[in-house]
């Protein structure tokens, strides 16, 4: 008898119900959540703190505001992690921006991999400047964070010499015809300029180590642009300049890849574009059989 009251007194309180109170603190927190307002969030988490520890959903919710809105990545991962979920993908996702808010790079590539999420350079030297980002900006998240450190990663692979000399008209149809030739990814970049401002500030264009990222085709443009192309190992780059009031293609990094590319784009609007380049390049632009062979 006294050795099963010794047990019961030395194990870990019951978990209580919540109650109502504190259910309507938990809802409050996760409708404020959504706002991703730092002084709503602020108000609500402070409210249902109150509850820390008797409910997994609620220290979950609190995990995500402390590091993810209101700033304080390690608190909040230290809530996260005391009851993971793996299984939920509210959870996994505040877990994956807490632990990239840290800054801690070995431990990025700890938790992206536990997640089964396809590994991220964390290494590029760009990843401190986009920490600096998703920590000045609650709304900064998953999508972003991991195409900027892609794109930089693609676009700074880009050889520094060995360019070939390729001409040809080059439109938004480069991108448009990228994923009909397999590609895996496409970036874009431009030459920096002084009124990008500094590269470790928050704001701006994402600046890689030689060329500032481009989230889309411009309307217009004054110095030069960099297209990028990578399937699986493989990647080729396309340099554009204006001549004579027209963007035009004057180099590549691969002649072949580069004037496959430009040869598809030229389709891109003619009947089952897709269909026609699909079938003349079926394995991408690196394919052994096409209309060049």
């Amino acid at each position: 008898m006294w050795t099963l009251l010794f047990l019961m007194a030395c194990s870990d309180p019951p978990v209580r119900a919540l109650t109502p109170e504190g259910a309507s603190a938990k809802i409050a927190l996760a409708q404020a959540l959504e706002s991703r307002q730092p002084t709503v969030v602020q108000a609500k988490a402070k409210h249902a703190a109150q509850w820390e520890g008797q409910d997994q959903a609620l220290d979950h919710l609190l995990g995500d505001a402390l590091a993810n809105v209101l700033m304080h990545p390690k608190d909040g991962l230290n809530l996260l992690n005391a009851q993971p979920k793996p299984d939920d993908p509210d959870w996994t996702r505040a877990m994956l921006m807490a632990t990239f808010r840290t800054g801690d790079v070995p431990a990025m590539k700890r938790a992206w991999a536990t997640a089964g999420r396809q590994a991220i350079p964390f290494d590029n030297p760009i990843t401190p400047s986009i920490v600096q980002r998703a920590l000045a900006s609650p709304d900064f998240g998953l999508k972003t964070l991991e195409a900027g450190i892609k794109g930089c990663a693609l676009l700074d692979a880009q050889p520094p010499i060995g360019r070939k000399a390729l001409e040809y008209p080059a439109s938004a149809s480069l991108l448009k015809v990228a994923a009909w030739l397999g590609a895996d990814a496409t970036v874009i970049g431009r030459p920096k300029a002084v009124g990008d401002g500094d590269p470790q500030l928050a704001r701006g264009p994402l600046q890689c180590e030689r060329k500032v990222l481009v989230d889309d085709w411009p309307q217009s443009f004054t110095k030069t642009l960099t297209l990028g192309l990578k399937q699986g190992n493989r990647k080729v780059f396309i340099d554009i300049k204006i001549t004579d009031g027209e963007p035009w293609v004057f180099a590549t990094s691969d002649t072949v890849a580069g004037g496959r590319w430009m040869a598809a784009a030229a389709l891109a609007d003619t009947p089952d574009a897709e269909q026609r380049i699909g079938a003349l390049y079926p394995d991408g632009l690196w394919a052994k059989t096409g209309w060049d062979q």
